[in-house]
Parts: C-alpha cells; sequence; structure tokens
C-alpha cells in the first residue's frame, strides 16, 4: 500500500513539474539560455507551450510575428519538434523544425519570397531576378552541418531578368533523394521559354546545374538577345547550360552545435 502511494504521489510530482513548465513565461526561460541560442528574441509573451515574439534576429535575417508550440508526440520517437509561424519581409511563412539523433530537420515549410530576397542568401544567384518564388518543402534534413536530404518543390512565377522587361514565364524545380543522393529536375511550366535541366547536389552544398534553354517562339528577338550571356545556340537554336557553385550550407554548423 504504502509503495502504490509512493508511485502516485512520484507521479503527482512529476506531473506538477511538467505543468508547471510548460507554463513557465517564455521572457523568463529565454533569460536563462539565450546565450546559448542562435538566435536573438524581442517583446516575448506567452509561455514555453505557446510562446510569441515580436521581432526574431538569426544572423542578419529579421523574422516578425513568430509564434512557436512544441509538439511533445515528437519525443517518443526521440526527436524535439516545434511548429512555428513566422513573417519575412511581409510575407507569411510556417514550418515544423526539430533536432533528432543525426541532426536537424525542417518539415513542412511553406511561404512565398521575391527574387530579391532570394538573392540575398548567396551572391552567385545575383542576376538581378525578378518574380515570386513558392516554396513547398516536405522535408530538408542535416547531418551535422552537413545536409542530408531535401524534399519538395519551389516555384518561379512571373519570372524575369532586369536586363530583359519581358516575362520568362514559370518554373518549378522538384528535389528528391534517394539513397543520400539530392537531386533537382528544373522545368518550365508554358512561357515562351522551354527549358530543362537536373540539379546535383552534394552534402556539402557543392552544387552543378546541367539543362538546356530553347525558344518557343524563334521570333522574340527580345528574349534572343537577352540570352546572349549564356553563350551561343546550337543550329536548332538551343542554349546549354552548365553551372557550378557552393550554397551557403556552413551556416548550418552555428545552429547543429
Amino acid at each position: 500500500m504504502k509503495k502504490k502511494a509512493f508511485l502516485y504521489s512520484a507521479l503527482l510530482l512529476v506531473c506538477y513539474l511538467v505543468f508547471m513548465v510548460v507554463l513557465m513565461p517564455a521572457d523568463r526561460l529565454y533569460g536563462l539560455v539565450k546565450a546559448q541560442l542562435p538566435a536573438s528574441l524581442y517583446q516575448i509573451d506567452g509561455t514555453i507551450w505557446h510562446g510569441r515574439a515580436a521581432v526574431a534576429i538569426i544572423g542578419q535575417q529579421r523574422l516578425e510575428a513568430l509564434q512557436w508550440q512544441p509538439q511533445p508526440s515528437a519525443l517518443f520517437r526521440g526527436r524535439a519538434q516545434v511548429a512555428v509561424n513566422f513573417r519575412y519581409e511581409g510575407r507569411a511563412f510556417s514550418a515544423t523544425l526539430g533536432r533528432g539523433l543525426s541532426g536537424l530537420y525542417l518539415r513542412d515549410f511553406e511561404g512565398s519570397l521575391t527574387a530579391a530576397s532570394i538573392e540575398k542568401f548567396s551572391q552567385q544567384l545575383a542576376y538581378g531576378l525578378k518574380g515570386i518564388f513558392d516554396i513547398d518543402l516536405k522535408e530538408i534534413a542535416t547531418h551535422g552541418s552537413e545536409l542530408a536530404s531535401i524534399d519538395g518543390s519551389i516555384r518561379w512565377r512571373g519570372a524575369g531578368l532586369e536586363m530583359n522587361n519581358g516575362s520568362l514565364g514559370n518554373f518549378e524545380l522538384k528535389f528528391t533523394t534517394v539513397d543520400g543522393k539530392i537531386n533537382g529536375v528544373i522545368r518550365d511550366i508554358g512561357g515562351p521559354l522551354k527549358v530543362n535541366g537536373t540539379l546535383f547536389l552534394q552534402p556539402s552544398g557543392a552544387y552543378l546545374f546541367a539543362g538546356t534553354i530553347e525558344l518557343r517562339d524563334k521570333q522574340r528577338n527580345d528574349l534572343r538577345q537577352g540570352l546572349r550571356f549564356i553563350g551561343t545556340p546550337n543550329p536548332k537554336g538551343v542554349y546549354t547550360i552548365k553551372h557550378q557553385g557552393q550554397l551557403p550550407v556552413n551556416r548550418l554548423a552555428a545552429f547543429a552545435g
């Protein structure tokens, strides 16, 4: 009888402690752990269980109206996981962030970015892009500070370049990861350009893109002039592209710890 009473008392104590932790004011906990976090939060409100921050600064990026809610069921699978919503440059985003035994992961990441915002993340993309990028990534997983997998899609609507006033159409990049190999397939979704290509992405962030571009309307001399930066087309009017570079994956090291 005494043993049962002790177990019940211990269970009540654990429940009470968990209850107190999840209801702890978020600003109080942040004050205790902010030195270990890769982000700075301002105007914090709510609790650990469901909290808000008016502004979050991560590196040089500013997020606004950040909200979070932990998902404790993930603990039974050996993961710490939280659902977040925020605004970046006036646009809404939602995602699930987590950390497992092998590294960090980002799931169900949805939102839109202007082309100008995309260019901020890599100098190699600074071509004067125009349009909107719709992001729908089912998962990005890391192993330490390297990429482990990417699955999902990115669509470029109203694509264009500063050097050309006309629209280049709409394009889609679909990522898949098979046996640890990350590949992306790029294609056009209608428009004046016929585009096909493949993106090979290494865990280190090194990438190689190989593809072709062709004018659907051979009379579009304005677009032909805009494609001169690619090179000279073959006799059938097909431009061949081969480009390699490095994505800033090393920034993951700050979060991987």
